[in-house]
């Protein structure tokens, strides 16, 4: 075979190289007349003029409905496994050779930029039902994982990564690029990520951020920047922000819904039932507010409502079908004697 000759190379490769000027202008410039009659022109001096630019104009379009027909989340690493509460699903990009052609035909002539703008949308949402978990891999080593009915938006580009936490709470474990700042946006709040591991969890009237390890900087309107560090509870409202420190075992009882467990120590049982409720479709309902603020301590796997009906006796309660909830209440004298038996 014979080696190409470098003379009849250097003129394909600068028609290849205005033809792409001549497209970028008109896909994403301002085109005026002016620009329209530059091109004809220039299509009109020679045939590989004009092939060089059909051929380019051929290429964007199939990718972009390649990319219509078959959309794919951007920034999850192709062939990671999501951990789903109860079920594990295997999401992969399937090979297309024509896209994998088009995409290199389109590498040669703008570059990586060009292509990682075609195949990532902006924004993107993920999501989690009651009692569900998922973890979220990302290419640029980020990690997040969604508790129970959480939702977030993302924007995850090669300029741009920021999350939108909707509703629920998540676990970050943040790859850290000075260049291009991690946030995370709950309402008025903003995170900001300096190198961190951190959860956030988003209450009704609050925000709770919680710092495991590095540093990050809570921003929200109208108070003053706050700098997390490791330990640091943070509790934002719309006009406040207020920060307590949490001891490791604290923090890991936090996180126990990542183990698929409730870590409840010395805990109120209006507060423990609110807890539970969060990952389960069948509702405790407290029937007698006297026993809202007993006190127990225990470690139940979230879903597992017999275990939690289990404490019912060692606190002296009962539990009865209430439609689809259940209610508790007090036991009876009667009742209270038969279990002392």
């Amino acid at each position: 075979m014979t080696a190409p000759d470098p003379m009849q190379e250097e003129p394909q490769a600068a028609i290849s190289r205005r033809a792409a000027e001549f497209f970028e202008r008109r896909r994403f410039g301002a085109w005026t007349a002016a620009d329209q009659a530059e091109l004809d022109a220039w299509l009109t001096e020679s045939l590989l003029n004009r092939v060089a630019y059909l051929r380019l104009e051929g290429a964007v379009a199939h990718t972009e409905r390649l990319i219509a027909l078959h959309p794919f989340r951007p920034g999850i690493r192709p062939g990671r496994v999501v951990a789903a509460k109860g079920s594990t699903f295997i999401r992969r990009w399937i090979a297309y050779p024509a896209l994998a052609a088009a995409s290199i035909a389109l590498f040669m002539v703008f570059g990586i930029s060009f292509i990682v703008s075609l195949l990532q949308p902006p924004d993107r949402t993920f999501s989690t039902d009651i009692g569900g978990r998922t973890l979220v891999k990302f290419a640029d080593g980020t990690q997040i994982e969604l508790n129970t009915d959480t939702a977030m938006r993302f924007r995850m580009t090669t300029a741009e990564r920021t999350v939108w936490l909707e509703k629920g709470e998540a676990w970050f474990h943040v790859a850290h690029n000075a260049a291009y700042p991690f946030t995370v946006v709950i309402g008025t709040h903003r995170v900001t990520d300096l190198g961190t591991e951190f959860f956030v969890r988003q209450g009704a009237k609050n925000v709770e951020i919680a710092l495991l390890n590095g540093r990050a900087m809570l921003n929200t309107d109208g108070t003053p920047t706050t700098v997390l560090k490791p330990g640091d509870d943070a509790v934002a409202t719309s006009v406040s922000v207020s920060v307590t420190r949490k001891t490791p075992r604290e923090l890991a009882d936090a996180l126990g819904w990542r183990r698929g467990v409730l870590v409840f120590r010395n805990a109120k049982l209006i507060d423990a039932v609110k807890e539970f409720n969060r990952y389960n479709q069948t509702k405790l309902v407290i029937g007698d507010p006297s026993i809202a603020d007993l006190r127990f301590s225990a470690e139940i796997k979230d879903d597992n409502l017999e275990g939690f009906l289990q404490l019912a006796p060692l606190l002296k309660l009962r539990a009865d079908w209430q439609g689809t909830d259940i209610l508790l209440t007090r036991q009876s004298a009667e009742k209270k004697k038969r279990a002392a038996r």
